[in-house]
């Protein structure tokens, strides 16, 4: 495929219409070919580093154009490495995530297949998914709660909270018992501890959030700190998960050796993009280790990323979604896939699944 040619768009943060969440901005690549073809990409785009993010992705495909015939593993290996200088990080490897994963889109749709058949097939029809009930600002207690306690009763099986944002440990334990209470002892329990800069708090909450039974604590202490992490998981009986931070294949090699973590959850707009998630499941599956991707991006390009990596990892447990972006997603974007039953259904229009509204994206640009 010759690229012939690019746009970038900065999507500002929305509201969701309940007022629960404050949104974030999204950052989106759409490349295009001299068949007339459009692929989409995503960044995983950090507070107050969006257009850094922005500016990496216009270079990269400057050079991009320039290369006669573009794939996934071309651009990676004869654009992205090289430009890297041994120098990687979260925004640069974000940027390249977003143009792999729109390369991934242009392949499907130009051999009129869908990402997951390219991957070598699927080995699931549907995708399990949580529903991360991120409260931005803060709710009480017993707002969490409920909010959990709807996402069930629209079929969700697994939520996710960040029980530490509350002023006290008090108030954290209310927020994990509330929920518990109010979701019932079969749906799974989340907990994101989003690195508290107290390890010692981490601890002590972990301990005294054990007889609610959470699935997992995620992000208890700092990814870069593999020995003060593999400690914790020994102190511990509940999964402890990490990986959204960083953006290194050797790193989650590195998590892996020191038996630092139960489930790792890279994220796909993030890592590198599809072939760096297919690795980092590969390392994983030989510890015997879950992966559960972690997804804060749209529930759009993103999200359908991440089912069609998800649906040929034999290790992939959940998927995440953020179920207050939804209802923005739905104004600029046209996805192949439905929520039912806490499943997400595998899309199966050619390349991603997704068709982008242009017009909607411009007018909600950063």
């Amino acid at each position: 495929m010759k690229i012939s040619g690019h746009s970038i768009f900065l999507v500002k943060a929305v509201p969701s219409s309940d007022g629960w969440s404050m949104g974030h901005t999204t950052v989106f690549v759409k490349l295009g070919t001299e068949s007339g073809l459009s692929g989409w990409g995503e960044a995983y785009a950090l507070q107050h580093r969006q257009r850094a993010c922005h500016e990496i992705i216009d270079t990269l495909c400057g050079a991009l154009a320039q290369m006669s015939g573009a794939s996934p593993r071309r651009f990676l290996n004869e654009i992205a490495k090289p430009m890297e200088t041994k120098h990687a990080g979260i925004d640069y490897t974000a940027a390249v995530s977003a143009i792999e994963i729109a390369l991934w889109d242009l392949l499907g749709k130009s051999l009129n297949q869908p990402v997951h058949a390219l991957l070598g097939g699927a080995i699931a029809d549907r995708i399990p998914v949580y529903a991360n009930a991120w409260d931005n600002p803060v709710q009480s207690a017993e707002a969490v709660a409920a909010r959990c306690g709807m996402l069930c009763a629209q079929g969700y099986r697994a939520v996710k909270i960040y029980p530490l944002r509350r002023a006290t440990l008090a108030e954290a334990e209310a927020c994990v018992r509330l929920t518990r209470e109010e979701i019932g002892p079969d749906v799974d329990l989340m907990l994101d501890f989003a690195v508290p800069s107290d390890p010692n708090l981490a601890l002590k909450a972990a301990r005294l959030f054990e007889p609610y039974d959470p699935y997992w604590i995620e992000e208890p202490v700092t990814g870069d700190n593999l020995d003060a992490l593999a400690e914790f998981r020994t102190r511990i009986r509940t999964r402890v998960t990490t990986g959204e931070r960083q953006s290194s294949i050797r790193h989650c090699r590195d998590v892996l050796k020191t038996r630092a973590a139960d489930v790792l959850n890279p994220d796909i707009a993030g890592a590198g993009g599809i072939l760096s998630m297919l690795e980092i499941g590969a390392m994983a599956d030989a510890h015997d280790v879950q992966v559960s991707p972690h997804n804060w991006n749209s529930t759009s390009v993103g999200f359908l990323a991440m089912l069609h990596v998800c649906a040929v990892m034999p290790n992939a447990k959940y998927a995440e979604l953020f179920y207050d972006y939804m209802e923005l997603g739905a104004h600029f974007s046209d996805c192949d896939f439905a929520i039912s039953g806490g499943y997400a259904s595998l899309p199966q229009r050619p390349g991603l699944g997704i068709e982008m509204n242009e017009e909607a994206l411009r007018s909600l640009e950063a």
